[in-house]
């Protein structure tokens, strides 16, 4: 598997389907001290297993593109805790980012390009007062949630929701970033355009966005800054350090 300039490859776990005790082992063998310590902070197990397969995911993704053993890699993370890797083998600008939910965790690795992912259950509850909502969505966002039918909401929610984190994720500061002050927009469901406040201090047309369907589940989004680049999606279904398969993408 090659890593270009041309190409997004994201990796797609799902955790609750990963089980084996010696393979569990090994990933546990793989983490830092650091990462040792913040698995042992979580409270339940599902909570601590899930760390664990992100980390293990993160190390053999890498190391898919590097000849670099997983256990040696080493991340830092910026005031606003986006991950960055730190390691003397490699020199090309690559960056990745991760996400999770109940049931999957997705890494999106990527050349020379900022780079974030977001993925939502669909399936969990969430809030559709859209009155409650509105410092999290811009006023056109609100309206447009607003003005279809009620079965449709909740999906357009997590439409908006994944796109504005994953953006928020490629620029590296988080909720610095006011929700409100940007905007997607769609017409006849297809995404269709972006808007970005003067204040943000960026420009919308640097930036190209995908969305995703992950078995009729959970949706996926995906933010890079690459304006008028061609890029190709690759996608692959990984237990790590045992299986990788393509997996179909059902881009939305």
């Amino acid at each position: 598997m090659e890593l270009t300039s041309h190409r997004v490859h994201l990796f797609f776990s799902f955790p609750e389907q990963i089980s084996d005790r010696k393979l569990l082992r090994r990933y546990e063998a793989l983490l830092s001290d650091a990462e040792s310590a913040q698995m042992a902070r979580f409270y339940y197990a599902g909570h601590r297993h899930q760390y664990l397969v992100t980390r293990a995911l993160v190390r053999s993704s890498l190391s898919t593109f590097f000849p670099v053993d997983p256990a040696t890699w080493e991340f830092t993370a910026s005031a606003y805790g986006k991950p960055d890797i730190e390691h003397p083998e490699v020199e090309v600008p690559v960056r990745f980012n991760i996400s999770h939910t109940r049931g999957l965790i997705v890494c999106a690795i990527a050349l020379g390009y900022d780079i974030g992912v977001d993925t939502e259950d669909t399936e969990r509850s969430t809030r559709t007062d859209l009155d409650s909502l509105a410092s999290y969505f811009s006023p056109q966002e609100i309206d447009e949630i607003r003005n279809l039918p009620a079965s449709r909401q909740k999906q357009r929610i997590f439409d908006y929701w994944t796109l504005k984190e994953s953006y928020i994720k490629a620029r590296g500061l988080g909720l610095a970033i006011p929700l409100d002050k940007f905007s997607f927009l769609f017409r006849d469901d297809r995404l269709d355009g972006f808007q970005v406040h003067a204040d943000l201090n960026d420009d919308a047309g640097n930036w190209q966005f995908w969305r995703a369907a992950v078995n009729r589940r959970y949706k996926v989004a995906l933010a890079l800054n690459a304006a008028g680049v061609d890029i190709e999606l690759s996608a692959c279904k990984t237990i790590p350090m045992a299986t990788n398969e393509t997996f179909p993408l059902t881009l939305l």
